[in-house]
């Protein structure tokens, strides 16, 4: 029986993945990044060598958000549009940009805002995850790249 992903939160989805064995990591990432375009978007500030961030090295303090055990969160696609606020390209003053970031970690789940930091960080701990998974399963997500 095939799961709803709409319903999961990213990192769920990313969990998903890497529970799945590698030879269909592939094709779930595709399918999964075609259903959830916050999915593709996050793959991409990760692994694209274009996309840097214009954050001071490592991770700053916020308020973890507070979750009731019985409610789920999934603002990580409402919030990731911020994530272009973050680049360099963007000219912002920078106590606003790290501000702006503070504010997205805190406005996400707890577990949400641990991906916001791997993005951030270019370096997705799950399992099986790398540029060389991500390139065979979103080739079109490097094109341009320098």
């Amino acid at each position: 029986m095939p799961i709803d992903i709409t319903k999961f939160t990213v990192p769920e989805l990313f969990k998903h993945i890497e529970d799945l064995p590698a030879k269909d990591r592939v094709g779930a990432i595709r399918e999964i990044s075609n259903l959830r375009p916050e999915m593709k978007m996050i793959l991409g500030y990760t692994y694209h060598k274009n996309v840097a961030f214009a954050l001071p090295e490592g991770d700053p303090p916020y308020k973890v958000m507070e979750t009731p055990e019985n409610m789920g969160h999934n603002r990580l696609p409402k919030e990731i549009r911020k994530f272009e606020y973050l680049l360099p390209t963007n000219n912002i003053n920078q106590i606003k940009r790290e501000s702006i970031f503070i504010e997205l970690l805190e406005a996400v789940s707890p577990e949400e805002a641990k991906l916001v930091l791997m993005v951030k960080n270019k370096k997705l701990t799950y399992k099986g995850f790398n540029r060389k998974l991500v390139e065979e399963a979103l080739p079109e997500l490097f094109e341009g790249e320098q």
